[in-house]
């Protein structure tokens, strides 16, 4: 056999060696690639394929244990078109989901995601006190582009609503928001559920360029702790309702309606 062939040989058997290497890769070998590229958080105990993998720990820069984390990846990612699906299963975050990217665009699809605010370690901290309850979202889709949506459907509920603060733990029912994008303006429509102490009805508008919120709220029957802790927002009317008007930016609400920025 001339040299040129046997060359030719050696390469071909050298790409197909790659290739079947490639396409059953352990997840193992990319663990400490990904590590590194992952900012906050890191894979332990990971075993599978690169295509169909496992970690036992999905680890926060605090060492606080998100739960266990499985993907699915389409070998679509060798053409440099990634598609598949996460998972994340712990005590306090599940989310899944299934995602495509195509250049500078992440598209995501079915995604449904609880957080409980109650395991968080440390609890959130804000200024009006520290939320407690459950957030519970579903995304039908969302287009992100160069990180900001550019479309989205979906819909998120804090359910047993809380504020834990200096009067105590403050219940607020069960609250939800209905979440839209076009063309990258965010719409995200508040309400209350209708029997909680809360009553919450407001619309908030963001996109690149600022954001606006509007609101009214008002507690539901007499809770004295509850409109104390209302009007950290602003006075309310005669009728104890507060007009919550905030915004920056473009987006704001003018300087005559009576908004700080």
């Amino acid at each position: 056999m001339k040299w040129w062939k046997v060359l030719l040989l050696c390469l071909a058997t050298l790409l197909l060696a790659l290739a079947l290497l490639v396409w059953s890769a352990p997840a193992r070998w990319v663990a400490p690639w990904l590590n590194a590229r992952m900012h906050g958080v890191a894979l332990r105990g990971v075993s599978g394929s690169v295509w169909d993998g496992h970690a036992e720990a999905l680890v926060a820069a605090d060492g606080t244990d998100l739960g266990r984390l499985r993907w699915t990846l389409s070998h679509r990612a060798l053409l440099g078109r990634p598609q598949g699906s996460v998972e994340l299963a712990g005590s306090m975050l599940d989310a899944q989901g299934g995602f495509v990217r195509e250049g500078d665009t992440l598209r995501w699809h079915d995604v449904r995601l609880r957080l409980a605010l109650d395991h968080l370690i440390p609890p959130p901290a804000t200024p009006f006190g520290r939320p407690r309850g459950e957030l519970r979202g579903q995304l039908a889709h969302a287009t992100l582009r160069g990180g900001w949506p550019v479309s989205m459907d979906g819909d998120l509920r804090w359910q047993d609503a809380a504020v834990d603060g200096a009067d105590g733990l403050l219940p607020l029912g069960n609250l939800a928001a209905t979440i839209t994008a076009r063309a990258g303006v965010i719409q995200v429509s508040l309400q209350d559920e209708g029997q909680g102490p809360l009553r919450l009805d407001g619309h908030l508008q963001a996109s690149p360029l600022g954001w606006r919120l509007q609101a009214e709220l008002a507690p539901r029957g007499d809770h004295p702790a509850l409109a104390r802790w209302l009007a950290r927002f602003g006075p309310p009317d005669a009728q104890g309702v507060i007009h919550l008007q905030r915004g920056a930016g473009l987006g704001a609400v003018p300087a005559s309606n009576g908004v700080s920025r």
